[in-house]
Order: C-alpha cells, then structure tokens, then sequence
C-alpha cells in the first residue's frame, strides 16, 4: 500500500520548511531558545510520524479549484499507512489516528475538512509554523527555507524502524550542509530537544549508515589539553542533499522496497 499511495503524488520528496525544526534566526520562543514545533512532539514521534504522511501526500499538489494542499483516504487507509496497525487492531489503531489528528489540528499544522463519505478522512494542509495559514509548497527561497524528506523514509520502512531520538535527528540532519557539527549541547537551545536526546539520535543514525560521522580534533584554550574533539556529520546514501537534490527534479516515483502496509 506505501508503494502505491506514494507513486500516486507523482513525487519523491517531501519539502518541509526549516520553521517547523526552528524559529528563524534572530528570533526565539517564550523560553528564550529557538525551538519551533518538532520540540512538541520530542515525547509523540508517533504522532509526528502521522503529520509527515499527511505532509508528504498533501503537498504534492495543490486542488486546480482554490489552491489548497490536502489529502484524503479512508480512515483506516491512514492508520495502516502510519504503521498503526502493526501493534494494534484495526479500530483501535483508527482511533489511534484519529488522537493524532486532533492533536495536529490542536498545533494548527491541519485542519480536518469534511468530504467525501462517512469513512472518508480528509485534511487540509497548513504552514508549518503553526501560524494556522495556509500551506503552500516551497520552491523557490521566497518561500522559505526547507529541507527535503526522500520517499525511503517510508518505502524502506524506516519510520518503523527509526527510535524516536533518531526520527527527530534525522529531520535536523536533513536540514544542514555536508559536514556539519551541532553537537549535542547546542541542540537544547537550538532545538528545544534534550541533549541525551541529540546523544541517541546521533549514534543511531550513524550505526543506520544514515549519517557519516568524522572526528577532528581543533584547539580549545580552555580545555585542560588545549584541545577539543568535533564531530562533524554528514548524510549519505539517499539521504545526502546532492541525491535529494536530484530526487527533488524529478516527478516520477521509483518504487523500491516490499512494504505491505
């Protein structure tokens, strides 16, 4: 079912603003740091996960009526998309859904619309900075800087395979140039993630073969040894920006994987 329903968006990416990791710089929450609204969902990646599948089928076109992005699927086709139903019975898994969406609606990152029929789930996509605005898909830097999320997220099962921390250091990772070197301590402050968090993510990614780590050694003075050791991270394989980049010219979906949801 995740092959078709993806090669039906014509797409092989998903763009998400860098708003929804941060506030833009020069700005910062009510706690004085720069979290946005992936900190909401530090202890729900689950509920997280349900925004991405909503985000990744919505924004792939905008209705030829209004404009607006949105995306509609039987209620049990989204449960068993989001994996739901891998732990759970059906209906239980559908009101499992339908507690994330309520939560989503709550962030102002969708609004539920009533179309269709009775079993019909439709959503309507919003920004993602919680500003309760329309969403538009990003394209050129007028709109915003954003990141991309490749479709093996999903065709390869990793948003069931993923710990929550590496779910959540996967879309920071996505978001940064090759080689780059946040290190666990900055992301509370920038993040509003916990630093055991960053930690976890980090080394998961790593052992995943999602990111590529390298350590060097640079001179601190106010380090006992007059040396400090950074990491420097970079993503590889499907997920680097050079095959993303790529991935995001074309429109036509390359199904792999043997994902039966």
């Amino acid at each position: 079912m995740v092959e078709r329903v993806l090669s039906f968006t014509k797409r092989k990416v998903v763009p998400i603003r860098r708003v929804f990791l941060q506030t833009p710089l020069g700005t910062t929450a009510a706690d004085g740091t720069r979290r946005s609204l992936l900190s909401e969902f530090a202890r729900d990646t689950t509920t997280l996960d349900c925004y991405l599948w909503i985000a990744a089928l919505a924004s792939a076109r905008a209705s030829e009526e209004d404009g607006t992005y949105s995306a509609e699927y039987p209620a049990a086709t989204w449960a068993q998309l989001a994996g739901l139903v891998e732990h759970a019975e059906l209906d239980a898994a559908k009101t499992r859904w339908s507690k994330a969406v309520t939560r989503l609606v709550g962030l102002k990152l969708i609004e539920r619309q009533r179309k269709g029929g009775k079993n019909q789930a439709s959503y309507l996509l919003l920004h993602e900075d919680g500003s309760g605005t329309l969403y538009s898909r990003p394209t050129t830097k007028d709109h915003g800087n954003w990141f991309t999320i490749p479709h093996n997220y999903w065709l390869e099962g990793w948003d069931l395979k993923l710990s929550g921390p590496e779910k959540l250091m996967l879309l920071i990772a996505l978001d940064q140039q090759d080689g780059f070197d946040i290190s666990p301590e900055r992301v509370p402050d920038w993040y509003g993630l916990s630093r055991n968090t960053a930690q976890r993510g980090y080394k998961g990614l790593v052992a995943h073969g999602i990111l590529d780590a390298h350590a060097t050694w640079v001179a601190e003075p106010k380090s006992p040894n007059g040396w400090k050791k950074v990491v420097r991270y970079t993503t590889v394989g499907p997920w680097a920006r050079a095959a993303r980049l790529k991935a995001g010219r074309s429109r036509k979906l390359v199904p792999s994987g043997s994902d039966t949801r």
